[in-house]
């Protein structure tokens, strides 16, 4: 038998698939049907129907399954990428932590050196100090150089201290911004998980009104053959009546007391029975006239001892197929009645059945049997 299209792995079968599968099962059961006869696969078809059934229950909790994993795939992508990212902000954290660092070291280095050399000029000039070598303006220009000194070297580190503070400023500002990004990143990740999950949502709803639209083709189909058995069967019942009409009226050609209607024999009837009445009516005037010795003779009346009673028409036959004599049945029992039937029986005709109506209306019914596993 060949195969569906769109086959794959088991991991990839879906509904649609399965009503693929019995689609193709359809077929193959009407060519043993055509081929052998219903009773070669009569205790077959419910074994199939179950194993579709339980195939498409299978096929649902597939899809469920990969929706499920599908969402985990997601959530784990997430994550990973909320990780990178995280790895990449501490590294870049880090990094600006050790410039930090360095340019600390250097300025403190900076002061190190700063001090020992201030540390140097105070013992020189407490040395000069002690000595009194020096001229009291020797003194006065040394101190007024070694001022102007300091004050340049502490000018140039509240410029450096100045320029570091603007620095983490503007390194504040950007993690602020990066964290701005990175939120909006996340936010824009669920709503996108968001519209997956609602799309997943829309796609099993059209999964399901593409089942029932499946169900209602497989139940209309079964009507159209009801209605297509019942025309060949009245069609069939017409003949007969044409053949059983065209003999009344041979026999009535040859008997004419047939030729009248029934109306015609009602009325015809009816006038007799008037006329005997009335018979009756001039016996008895005629018994009131006669002389008296007459009455005693016995007079031979030819008056019927009963009456025959009024004639009623014939009722219409009813037909076995009537509509209103027919069950409601369900679409499976209904295919499998046509499928099964005798074929020698005359009310069992049924026009070929279409492909895919076997595997349509055996979905569409409930189970029959259980199959041993």
């Amino acid at each position: 038998m060949p195969g569906p299209k769109g086959g794959g792995a088991m991991g990839e079968v879906s509904v649609m698939l399965v009503y693929d599968i019995a689609g193709e099962i359809g077929k193959e059961c009407e060519k043993l049907i055509d081929k052998f006869g219903s009773d070669a696969v009569a205790s077959l078809i419910p074994q199939v129907i179950n194993a579709l059934e339980l195939l498409e229950a299978l096929a649902n909790r597939n899809e469920s399954e990969n929706s499920t994993v599908q969402e985990l795939n997601d959530r784990i992508t997430q994550l990973e990428t909320e990780k990178l990212e995280k790895a990449e902000y501490r590294k870049r954290f880090e990094k600006e932590l050790e410039t930090i660092e360095e340019q600390w070291r250097n300025e403190s280095s900076d002061l190190v050196a700063l001090v020992s050399r201030l540390q140097d000029e105070n013992k020189r000039l407490a040395t000069q100090l002690r000595s009194g070598c020096d001229t009291d303006s020797g003194i006065d220009f040394q101190m007024d150089s070694a001022q102007s000194g300091d004050f340049q070297l502490l000018q140039q580190l509240r410029s450096q201290v100045e320029k570091q503070r603007n620095e983490l400023i503007r390194k504040d500002m950007e993690l602020e911004e990066k964290a701005t990004d990175i939120e909006g990143v996340n936010v824009q990740m669920e709503r996108l998980k968001t519209s997956g999950r609602e799309t997943r949502r829309r796609l099993k709803i059209v999964q399901l009104q593409v089942r029932s639209l499946c169900e209602e083709r497989a139940d209309f189909l079964a009507q159209l053959q009801d209605q297509h058995r019942e025309i060949v069967a009245l069609r069939r019942r017409l003949g007969l009546a044409e053949k059983e009409n065209e003999d009344l009226v041979k026999t009535h050609e040859d008997d004419p007391l047939k030729r009248y209607t029934t109306t015609e024999l009602k009325e015809l009837m009816a006038e007799r029975d008037d006329l005997r009445g009335r018979i009756n009516d001039l016996e008895e005037e005629l018994k009131l006239y006669r002389p008296s010795s007459v009455d005693s003779e016995p007079t031979q009346s030819e008056t019927p001892s009963e009456e025959d009673p009024p004639v009623q028409g014939p009722l219409p036959f009813e037909p076995d197929d009537a509509p209103w004599k027919k069950s409601s049945e369900s679409g499976i029992r209904k295919f499998f009645r046509k499928l099964f039937s005798d074929p020698d029986d005359p009310t069992a005709s049924f026009p070929r059945r279409s492909l895919s109506t076997l595997s349509k209306m055996a979905l569409s019914a409930g189970p029959h049997c259980d199959i041993p596993f």
